[in-house]
């Protein structure tokens, strides 16, 4: 006996995918916002100033009642930022530019529209590191100096461990010095 679903199912069900992923969309955009400029959240790397400007771009959104399926399509084809929080990081995407992409290319598969984790680069120019992404890269460093330094540890995996201890060091520090410094400033002196 073989099911035939497809043909006969109701697939209403994806308009209410549709909707999910546009509150959802909505809900990060805000919460970037809120983060980016009532908490003053810093960011970094390659891609922040766009970061910023997509950011910016959807705080504009003030809320619209929607009642047909095209205008959620619609709707979310105007709001998505294409802004991807990952572990440690966050992609700010272009197709064009991604790493990710390039490399499903160099390996023969189909490139989707958005970014594949599993194959980024720490050399792509859509990363952006937010104070968010740093603090779980500070929780991430003392597991990996303590798995480099552990003689019981294959030399293998404690070369690797050293080496992501080290990468992850150098965007720690790369973040915290390209933290705008407080101009408060009274007479010369800081205040």
């Amino acid at each position: 006996m073989t099911l035939n679903y497809a043909a006969n199912d109701d697939d209403s069900w994806l308009d209410d995918v549709a909707v999910e992923r546009l509150e959802m969309v909505l809900e990060q955009s805000e919460d970037d916002w809120t983060r980016l400029e009532e908490e003053h959240e810093h960011v970094s790397g390659p891609a922040a100033a766009e970061y910023r400007r997509r950011t910016a771009g959807a705080a504009a959104f003030l809320g619209r009642t929607v009642r047909a399926q095209a205008s959620v399509s619609r709707l979310l084809a105007q709001t998505d930022t294409d802004i991807h929080h990952g572990e440690a990081m966050t992609c700010v995407h272009r197709a064009e530019t991604a790493a990710c992409r390039k490399e499903k290319l160099l390996l023969g598969l189909p490139a989707d529209d958005g970014p594949d984790e599993s194959l980024c680069r720490s050399t792509c120019v859509n990363l952006a590191y937010t104070d968010r992404d740093i603090a779980e890269h500070r929780t991430r460093l003392p597991v990996l100096m303590a798995e480099a330094r552990d003689p019981m540890t294959p030399r293998p995996r404690r070369d690797r461990a050293a080496a992501q201890a080290d990468q992850i060091l150098a965007v720690i520090e790369q973040h915290e010095t390209s933290r705008p410094r407080a101009a408060h400033t009274k007479g010369g002196q800081a205040a």
